[in-house]
């Protein structure tokens, strides 16, 4: 769902910019990047769900919290190469994507974990 997120909020940026970034961030890196992080959004709940029977999960979700908006310094610190038309609109594309996975997580975990 985050990749889809991502790759639909693509090509409407695109549409409303006509910034090409697809050098930088195409559909490949968007899926695998979007299942790398609910991978390890997944392995992460397990282990805390375990480690910490009453409180793992509210640890969980500040943690995902925190570090959604603490990678936002990442699209916003790269330079990109002089070749690229228009890299001021590139965090304009590249921060809203951050929280697609944990968009994804917290909308579908009640689908698949329901007694909590």
């Amino acid at each position: 769902m985050a990749a889809l997120a991502a790759i639909i909020y693509n090509k409407i940026h695109f549409f409303a910019t006509a910034a090409d970034f697809s050098g930088i961030i195409n559909p490949g890196t968007m899926i695998s990047l979007s299942l790398i992080a609910c991978l390890l959004f997944s392995i992460s709940y397990y282990f805390l769900k375990r480690l910490m029977k009453r409180n793992g999960i509210i640890v969980f979700h500040l943690l995902i919290s925190i570090l959604s908006f603490a990678a936002v310094v990442i699209p916003i610190s790269i330079s990109l190469p002089l070749s690229v038309r228009n890299p001021e609109l590139f965090p304009g594309l590249a921060v809203p994507m951050i929280f697609f996975p944990a968009l994804a997580w917290f909308t579908l975990k009640p689908l698949f974990i329901q007694n909590e």
